[in-house]
């Protein structure tokens, strides 16, 4: 197991959106165990999801919550997964911790 290393933390635009995104780099394909996001204080009315390639894969609680358990998400070049939180304060600070099994 490995933990990602890509951008962890952002802060909601003056929209009230944050997205943080990763893919593999080079050859690599990442097996994604757990995505945990933090944003304690995301208002009412704000959403959350995981999105691969832009498609749906987990709506989430916006303030906290964990997407993990079967299936794995593979994750191959040039794949992108990402945590997109919408309607939510400018300024506030969200972020992301995600286990993967990197091959290594």
């Amino acid at each position: 197991m490995a933990y990602a290393d890509f951008p962890q933390a952002g802060t909601v635009d003056a929209n009230g959106n944050l997205t943080l995104s990763w893919r593999p780099q080079g050859r690599q394909t990442w097996t994604v165990q757990q995505i945990s996001i933090n944003m304690p204080n995301a208002p009412a009315g704000a959403t959350c999801k995981v999105t691969k390639n832009g498609s749906l894969i987990s709506p989430l609680v916006p303030n906290g919550d964990v997407a993990s358990g079967p299936p794995a998400v593979v994750q191959r070049p040039p794949d992108t997964l990402a945590v997109v939180w919408a309607n939510c304060t400018p300024g506030d600070l969200g972020s992301v911790f995600v286990i993967l099994d990197d091959g290594t």
